[in-house]
């Protein structure tokens, strides 16, 4: 395919390839390019990052739910007229299995064809780094590779002796970010604090880090940048009216939504309906189904349940028998109660019976598949640090198999009309589950 995109990826989680795939982006949309961001594996706080600086929704690349037919046909479709920048997840050869590279960053980059750039955190690091990065390359065919850039380098006299040290790398050296209080962003779980919950910094700030700090010029000669003429973006036009109205929570506390998802949707002819269970007195009229979205729910628990005219209004629309899709956060927003790991309760909406309470550690993380009875198998994950009490004697939705161990489990609440699962799918894989339960 078209090589008009790159691959930055990392030696480990919390390398900073974030940091970097937004200074890029901020600094080719100053040259006046077009880009278009993606996420390998199943994210959604690094896309909100990306979103906030590029100008356009990000788009996740997950080779083990999608496929390689779906990553290419999405990976081609949304570069279009733009540059691709792929962020990619974890380390580069980090996966769903650990004895190959299925599901990793290093998969999407064999599929697409697109030259990787590996960012290598440097905080407390010598010469010895140069040998992981050598291991790096060779594992990954140095031919890949378009070079490297160290991360979080310490000082000025720390740069110049990496610089020396990297001397005799088979790539060249395409950026030397040193610790920046602009890119020390905080963290929660496994990664960034949410990018709606934070000021962030303004783009023009990002683009000259970048330009101080990054080979652009060395990294846009390897793309093809698109013609000034034909910088349009290649959306399918919507019709202008939709046969449904779905509603979909998005605010703060719900943001936890694939961009395929919602555009999948638009094509099944759902007009896709925002409403805020924090601001909201009430659902849209006229609705058609619900989808409710993971986030932090537990983050803003004290205004989510104090916004009573907004749960009794989800709790009359399930009860009538609307349509329902819930993911994780949508689950703790319906449950009869939320506790906080201080200890503290909050009434919910109270549709999924018993409590959610959060926990100290990941629970179910990962993977897995989910059955339920007359669909196809529907590929999903799960990451969630709350846990439902009652799951083990009240889950009726489904069954449930992690994919790094064969464990089932019966998982979620279910009715003829509601889906509450803690499982993330992505619709256009589990199309069948999806149209069954909002009846598209």
């Amino acid at each position: 395919m078209r090589q008009n995109g790159i691959i930055i990826a990392g030696t480990q989680s919390s390398s900073g390839k974030t940091a970097v795939v937004v200074m890029l982006l901020t600094a080719l949309r100053q040259r006046g390019i077009l880009v278009q961001p993606f996420k390998v594996g199943p994210d959604f706080i690094d896309p909100g990052y990306h979103h906030a600086y590029a100008g356009t929704g990000s788009v996740n690349l997950d080779a083990w739910i999608m496929g390689e037919t779906e990553v290419r046909n999405a990976a081609e479709r949304f570069t279009q007229n733009t540059v691709g920048v792929v962020e990619g997840v974890m380390g580069l050869f980090d996966g769903a299995n650990p004895d190959n590279d299925e599901g990793s960053t290093f998969e999407i980059a064999r599929w697409l064809g697109w030259p990787l750039v590996l960012v290598v955190p440097c905080a407390h690091t010598g010469r010895s780094i140069v040998a992981s990065i050598r291991g790096f390359l060779n594992e990954a065919e140095p031919e890949r590779c378009l070079g490297v850039i160290l991360n979080q380098v310490s000082s000025e006299g720390h740069a110049t002796y990496l610089r020396k040290a990297c001397a005799s790398l088979q790539v060249p050296l395409l950026g030397i970010v040193p610790k920046l209080p602009e890119l020390a962003w905080p963290e929660r779980h496994l990664g960034l604090q949410a990018s709606v919950e934070r000021g962030l910094p303004e783009p023009e700030v990002l683009a000259g880090l970048a330009e101080r700090h990054l080979e652009i010029k060395s990294i846009l000669e390897v793309v093809k940048s698109p013609a000034e003429e034909s910088c349009l973006r290649s959306e399918t036009p919507q019709p202008a009216t939709f046969p449904k109205r779905i509603g979909v929570a998005q605010d703060a506390a719900f943001h936890f939504y694939y961009r395929a998802n919602l555009e999948w949707l638009r094509e099944q002819g759902a007009e896709v309906v925002p409403f805020s269970p924090l601001s909201d007195a009430a659902l849209p009229e006229k609705l058609d189904g619900l989808v409710l979205g993971g986030g932090f729910p537990e983050v803003f628990a004290e205004r989510v349940s104090g916004n009573g005219t907004m749960l009794k209004s989800l709790r009359e629309a399930v009860a009538s028998g609307m349509p329902c899709y819930t993911e994780c956060g949508g689950l703790m927003l319906l449950a009869e109660n939320l506790e906080t790991k201080d200890g503290r309760g909050f009434p919910m909406a109270g549709v999924v019976p018993g409590t959610v309470r959060m926990t100290d550690r990941l629970q179910h993380f990962g993977y897995c598949r989910g059955v339920a009875e007359g669909l196809p198998e529907a590929r999903g994950h799960e990451f969630h640090h709350s846990e439902w009490v009652e799951e083990s004697e009240l889950a009726n939705l489904w069954t449930v198999m992690r994919h790094s161990t064969g464990v089932l489990r019966r998982e979620g609440f279910g009715t003829e009309t509601l889906h509450a699962s803690y499982v993330h799918l992505h619709f256009p894989q589990a199309a069948p589950l999806v149209r069954q339960v909002l009846r598209l």
